[in-house]
């Protein structure tokens, strides 16, 4: 076994999980899989585990870039292979820890690899944007893929012109190509996909949500603005950072904007169910109240999978 998965939807409790199994395997050693935790700045509305909470253990790709960075399963796929490769190096195994299935899926086994840029187009399109503005790329990309026009906001010049790059370069549309994966596992995964119960895992949510409003979100978003991270970025779209910058802008009471954030995030949590479930390599393990039991199942079950292929 090359590595471990540990995945689940929002507020299953994956993290504390986790974290106490490395403490009773110590062989194991965690990255995240999570597409908001890379981001530096935003702790309280990813529900990044806390340098309290992780006592000393360490916790692999979070806080690696700002909120301002364009960062995608691709780049995911490579950074997450090279620290999964360190790790193993050190005898120890590795345990992919996250909900964000389309970053697991791009580790365990790859993604399409682009063919490099050439200087001379992406110095045409940016010309092009230049001459004839942002808003003509944008209509030439939606004319193109809209699928992926719908995912990029209009003023983000970056993410528009490296989907026409794409496009250009290999005569498909990037959206086709998001479908294209390696041409089979890369690594040998032990892949379980923690669940709860619908009405259990909703309470938890709505707790947690509670609890990040407690401990300041608000104010974090606050303190992205004011550093000049501005609501169009990808990252400030996402859930919870979209809630409060309305908030902020006086479109939406706080109260209704937390109802709207947690109907939304049940919401995230449903889709992500619905992806694990269509992968049929995953194992369900079901999350109980008591965290041992969880722990000690997982433990037997890596501990019988290693058994099982000699200890590799």
């Amino acid at each position: 076994m090359d590595l471990l998965v540990l995945a689940g939807p929002t507020a299953v409790g994956k993290t504390a999980i986790a974290l106490e199994l490395v403490r009773r395997l110590g062989w194991l050693e965690i990255v995240s899989a999570d597409s908001m935790q890379v981001y530096k700045f935003m702790d309280i509305g990813t529900a990044k585990p806390t340098e309290e909470e992780r006592g000393g253990i360490p916790y692999h790709l979070i806080d690696i870039v700002y909120p301002d960075d364009t960062y995608s399963a691709g780049r995911y796929s490579k950074d997450a292979k090279d620290v999964v490769e360190g790790i193993r190096a050190k005898g120890k195994i590795p345990v992919i820890v996250g909900g964000t299935g389309l970053y697991i899926r791009a580790l365990v086994d790859g993604m399409f690899e682009m063919p490099p840029v050439p200087t001379s187009v992406r110095k045409r399109l940016f010309e092009e944007a230049e001459a004839f503005g942002l808003d003509f790329l944008y209509r030439k990309l939606r004319d193109l893929d809209p699928e992926t026009a719908r995912r990029i906001h209009p003023n983000d010049r970056v993410r528009i012109i490296r989907a026409l790059e794409i496009a250009e370069l290999t005569g498909s549309v990037p959206s086709a190509l998001r479908t294209q994966w390696g041409k089979g596992s890369r690594f040998n995964a032990l892949m379980i996909c923690l669940w709860m119960e619908k009405d259990r895992l909703h309470k938890r949510i709505e707790d947690r949500v509670d609890k990040m409003i407690e401990a300041g979100f608000l104010d974090e978003v606050k303190g992205l603005l004011d550093m000049g991270y501005g609501e169009e970025l990808v990252s400030m779209r996402s859930i919870g950072y979209r809630h409060m910058v309305r908030v902020i802008k006086g479109e939406l009471e706080l109260g209704e904007a937390v109802e709207i954030m947690k109907r939304d995030t049940k919401l995230l949590a449903k889709r992500q169910m619905t992806w694990f479930r269509g992968d049929k390599r995953y194992e369900f393990l079901h999350v109980g109240e008591d965290l041992e039991e969880v722990v000690r199942a997982l433990a037997d079950r890596i501990t019988s999978r290693l058994d099982s292929e000699g200890g590799s």
